[in-house]
């Protein structure tokens, strides 16, 4: 399978972390930025390998494109950046917590009706993207999305952070996925059991 060249749309801890698993796994990535030439951000994308542009440029040149900007900006962005998204493959990591829909599919799909949208990355803390291994188990990332090319690629990606992927369906599915973001939320916090929390989907054989 090819690599795809990625732009990673903010530049916060969660963006930052996973273009850096996928700049190590060799993934070229492009971090769209509206000041690409800010110093904090020059300096990180240099130490991991990655490169700097504009928005719509980042986008433009890739063939994927992940979202981890904030959830609540997403009404305003996403006009934006619609026509660059066009046919490509998107991946929504955003989180709006205050929205009636934590998602931004729906706001995605208004915009750019064409491009190939998935859910993934959003239901777990940066911690489990910079280390998915857990005494020698590593996590699972569950997502949904169309079926296809695009989910080989999406699982391609998943797997470079160290995690599994766990399609659990199309985009009727998203709210099963942003279950999780609540129950990791519950667990992490209201449980005590910290931000390193992750999850594990198991499976055997029932045959006789």
């Amino acid at each position: 399978m090819t690599q795809p060249k990625i732009a990673v749309i903010g530049a916060g801890i969660i963006g930052r972390t996973i273009a850096r698993r996928w700049t190590e796994a060799g993934f070229p990535v492009t971090f769209g930025a509206r000041s690409p030439e800010d110093a904090d951000l020059t300096d990180y994308a240099e130490s991991i390998g990655a490169a700097r542009d504009t928005i719509n440029a980042a986008i433009t040149s890739a063939d994927v494109v992940l979202l981890a900007i904030n959830g609540a900006a997403m009404e305003q962005a996403a006009p934006a950046m619609a026509a660059a998204m066009g046919h490509k493959i998107v991946i929504d990591a955003t989180n709006n917590t205050g929205g009636t829909t934590i998602s931004s599919i729906a706001v995605i799909n208004k915009h750019a009706p064409a491009a190939r949208v998935y859910r993934a990355f959003n239901s777990l803390g940066w911690e489990n993207f910079a280390d998915a291994n857990y005494d020698g188990v590593n996590g699972d990332m569950l997502y949904a999305g169309p079926a296809g090319p695009g989910q080989e690629t999406v699982e391609q990606l998943i797997s470079a952070t160290g995690l599994r992927p766990i399609r659990v369906g199309d985009a009727a599915k998203v709210g099963i996925v942003d279950d999780f973001v609540k129950l990791w939320f519950a667990l992490a916090f209201e449980q005590g059991l910290g931000r390193g929390v992750g999850f594990k989907i198991l499976t055997r054989d029932l045959k006789e």
